[in-house]
């Protein structure tokens, strides 16, 4: 258990009162506190406070009680802490705590790289941002990685041999770090990406808080590896589900994965599941939950296949395999190969594992967003659901986020004006159809004519003649 004893700095007079921050083995700090005593001399050393004889000091007694109660609850936080470990912690940490305590901002050189980077990943657990209107404070998580970032430029320094400034961060500087990523450490390629896209957003902090910076880091380009999707089929998901699988635990596994593949929710949000978020409207159930990486609200309609899994555990989702999420993430991914393999997901497809491209066994391929993804892409382009519908089901909040995501092309105009053509096509030959059907008509209708003319004219002459004959016969009577 840690303890903090307090000190004067000096036996007599005015002077700075110091704390012995004892960890654990290896880990002893003596720092300033940054609050004075008047006179030394009044320092109680039996119980390591000052004596409360003046006003003053009554202050500082209790100033000096509230910040061991204070440093307590932060190393306690640390070490229930599942991306923190007491073995993280250094003078510095502590050191801040301390300035935390009395409001005071850490000194750190502005000039700097790595205690910029540091105070940044420092100053998020404080800062909010703003997201459709509300704020929200910095998830655990996110603080996390620019800690972790913060590391690895710290070993980068080291590496290197130099301390290294702000103003050095230039496309030069990005291009030996990302080798020392790439050869010395053997990071993916996203990851890597990922680490210039946060060294990317320090800098432009630095030099919005006035640091010194080389404008020539604006020239740095984040980056992504090749976006291969790998999801499962229908088919592929009927298969895992009708499998026999070895015992209880592949079980769950096989469960969650179809739960997973049609209320297309991050892994974050599966392992918060309750019973308590299945709601009915108009007859109809739903999964009504706030998704956890974008705060925004998604109500899922329950898929029949789905119902068939909440039945079997009277009307609730599948247990966890772990009470801890992150340990219960890592085993379900693991298992869910197996038992996409015991279900017979064995085609050879090309994808990545293990960080690398090539071809492999579909089953290698899978994680536990793909059940995710494999929504996404399986009700795309399927009639009666539009990109719209997905969407306010997965939750992605733009047309273009959404097509990379199922690594499609919006075709959305092109495909339009294919039915501008086809419509024009269907204009074109009905009116070609009206014209010919019209001059038919009217070529019909002058035939008759000449017709009925010729009828017409050929008895007329029939009548003369016959007259003629009449004429003829009369004069020879009258002759005779």
């Amino acid at each position: 258990m840690a303890t903090f004893n307090f000190y004067p700095s000096k036996k007599e007079g005015k002077c700075k009162v110091y704390v012995r921050a004892s960890i654990k083995r290896g880990k002893d700090f003596r720092l300033s506190t940054t609050q004075t005593i008047d006179h030394a001399s009044t320092w109680n050393y039996e119980t390591n406070f000052p004596k409360k004889n003046t006003e003053n000091n009554k202050n500082l007694n209790a100033a000096l009680k509230g910040l061991a109660t204070y440093l307590e609850d932060k190393i306690s936080d640390i070490e229930k802490s599942t991306t923190e470990s007491i073995n993280d912690i250094t003078s510095d940490k502590v050191r801040d705590m301390i300035l935390e305590r009395f409001c005071e901002s850490p000194l750190i050189d502005m000039d700097m790289l790595i205690p910029f980077a540091k105070a940044y990943h420092e100053g998020l657990k404080n800062k909010t941002f703003m997201k459709n209107g509300v704020q929200h404070k910095f998830k655990e998580k996110t603080i996390y990685k620019y800690k972790n970032f913060a590391r690895h430029l710290e070993n980068f320094e080291i590496y290197c041999g130099k301390k290294i400034k702000i103003r050095d961060v230039d496309n030069n500087f990005a291009t030996q770090f990302l080798a020392y990523l790439d050869k010395k450490l053997g990071l993916a390629i996203n990851t890597q990406g990922e680490f210039i896209t946060r060294l990317i957003t320090i800098i432009k902090r630095a030099e919005s808080e006035g640091s010194k910076i080389n404008p020539n880091y604006k020239v740095i380009k984040s980056f992504e590896d090749e976006n291969i999707v790998t999801f499962l089929t229908f088919d592929e998901i009927d298969a895992v589900s009708s499998a026999t699988m070895p015992n209880e635990r592949y079980q769950i596994v096989s469960d969650w994965l179809v739960v997973g593949c049609y209320t297309a929710q991050r892994i974050s949000d599966l392992y918060r599941m309750r019973k308590e978020m299945i709601i009915t409207e108009d007859g109809v159930r739903y999964i009504s939950l706030k998704q956890y990486k974008t705060i925004k609200n998604v109500q899922i309609p329950i898929h029949y296949k789905v119902e068939k899994i909440l039945k079997k555990y009277g009307d609730n989702f599948p247990p966890h395999l772990l009470e801890n999420e992150d340990s219960n993430r890592a085993t379900l991914a693991k298992l869910v190969k197996k038992v996409c393999e015991i279900a017979g997901i064995k085609e050879t497809v090309r994808g990545r594992y293990n960080g690398v491209i090539g071809d492999y066994p579909k089953y290698k391929l899978i994680k536990n967003h793909t059940f995710r993804r494999s929504f996404a892409c399986n009700f795309f382009g399927m009639e009666g659901w539009t990109v719209e519908m997905i969407m306010a089901i997965t939750g992605h909040e733009s047309h273009k986020s959404f097509y990379r995501y199922i690594d499609k092309e919006n075709f959305y105009l092109s495909a339009q004006a294919a039915k501008n053509f086809a419509n024009m096509e269907v204009r074109d030959l009905k009116e070609k159809e009206e014209r010919e059907l019209k001059e038919k008509e009217e070529q019909d209708l002058n035939e008759k004519e000449v017709h009925d003319l010729k009828e017409k004219g050929g008895c007329d002459l029939k009548d003369k003649e016959e007259q003629s004959l009449k004429e003829i016969r009369e004069v020879k009577f009258s002759k005779n």
